[in-house]
């Protein structure tokens, strides 16, 4: 650490989101890391897989539900079971990661400072009761809410959220692990892609993420061209359902499915695909993307607003509309007709984009400095726990 950052007092820092997501393990290790008093929050009916940052503390509770027959109920039972856990705790900030249900429970808490992580379909998608009300009421009392795009900015707006309290914030990315590289042939001789080509979709198979769509462009590419997808990621009735597509269009044997993979393998399967393909009905900055980015792949993307802040002046061919598969199609095969210098000249355009407006240690730097200020600039003026 800097001398500045051991001069600064440890923080007690409280976070609700989900505790198996790998994105937000990163998130809260990362303040683990820099000696923290880190708080992980986590319904009682959730089991915590193996891999949680031994310094992270897990606390339970009883989240609330509006599909009971009384929600008020459910409602006094939440908001009384984390205000217990918090008062014990005493955090110098809350923070709520993916607003439905996080935010609301953050909000419930009657803590201040809190702050309200988006992540993109919590506020593009959600629109019904209880996401609502309950999303409009957390986002307008947020002492701060972080967004990783500009239109996903403009959606919390509208949601409810105060102009004065956003701020951009990537997730940010280890340009360290995601690089270009070798290629990683044990890992292509494990999954048996010798002599093919490899399309890679790695988001999760549910329906948000269009994953038929992907299978039914690659249907249309050459028998030398391969899919890999992560089972592991997803729902295994989603699994299934993307298997049963495939076999129905003769791509059982191009389909390969990762149930296993590790956090740590991540990078070389990126160095794996000639193509990341994702194509999400909705979507705010994608970690996916800038992940692959940053490692110099080649990208085919749904053209939305918070996608094209990034690839639009990239590559604008890659942007394709929603639930096209032609379009889907057409744009992997430009991208596997590319010469190999066309590719690194690409990739290393978007590496650096990645490395100027990414960068996980200067954006996590950036929200640690805000959980500071926020928490010298309103402790005292509004009610703590």
């Amino acid at each position: 650490m800097t001398d500045e950052a051991l001069a600064r007092p440890r923080l007690r820092l409280a976070f609700f989101g989900d505790a198996n997501n790998v994105h937000m393990r990163r998130w809260i290790g990362y303040f683990a890391d820099r000696d923290h008093e880190v708080l992980l929050m986590v319904p009682v009916n959730v089991s915590i897989r193996p891999g949680l940052h031994e310094n992270v503390r897990v606390d339970r509770f009883w989240p609330f539900s509006s599909r009971g027959r009384v929600p008020p109920l459910s409602y006094a039972r939440a908001r009384r079971s984390i205000r217990r856990a918090l008062r014990a705790f005493q955090p110098d900030v809350v923070n709520g990661h993916y607003l439905n249900p996080n935010g609301w429970h953050a909000w419930m808490s009657g803590c201040h400072p809190y702050v309200i992580t988006a992540w993109g379909s919590d506020i593009f998608v959600t629109r019904r009761w209880p996401n609502s009300t309950l999303g409009r009421l957390a986002l307008r009392s947020a002492d701060r809410v972080m967004v990783n795009s500009a239109a996903l900015g403009r959606g919390a707006v509208a949601m409810g959220a105060r102009e004065d309290s956003l701020q951009m914030v990537q997730w940010g990315v280890d340009l360290d692990r995601f690089s270009p590289g070798d290629d990683p042939t044990g890992m292509r001789r494990r999954l048996g892609l010798q002599g093919r080509r490899v399309v890679l979709a790695p988001r999760a198979l549910s329906g948000i993420y269009r994953p038929e769509v992907v299978v039914k462009a690659v249907r249309k590419l050459p028998d030398d061209v391969s899919l890999v997808m992560l089972a592991g990621r997803s729902d295994p009735a989603d699994v299934a359902s993307v298997e049963e597509l495939a076999a129905s269009l003769g791509l059982a044997e191009r389909l390969i499915m990762i149930a296993d993979l590790s956090d740590a393998e991540m990078p070389d399967l990126l160095r794996l695909a000639d193509v990341v393909v994702s194509v999400p009905f909705s979507d705010s900055t994608s970690s996916a993307i800038l992940e692959s980015m940053a490692s110099g792949c080649q990208i085919v993307a749904t053209d939305l607003p918070s996608v094209r802040e990034w690839l639009g002046q990239l590559e604008p061919g890659s942007l394709v509309p929603v639930d096209d598969v032609n379009a889907t199609a057409a744009a992997i095969s430009r991208a596997l007709a590319r010469s190999a210098r066309e590719r690194a000249e690409l990739g290393s355009a978007a590496r650096r984009i990645v490395a100027d407006r990414a960068d996980a240690s200067r954006s996590l730097a950036a929200v640690e400095d805000a959980y500071y200020e926020l928490s010298a600039r309103v402790r005292g003026r509004l009610p703590s726990c």
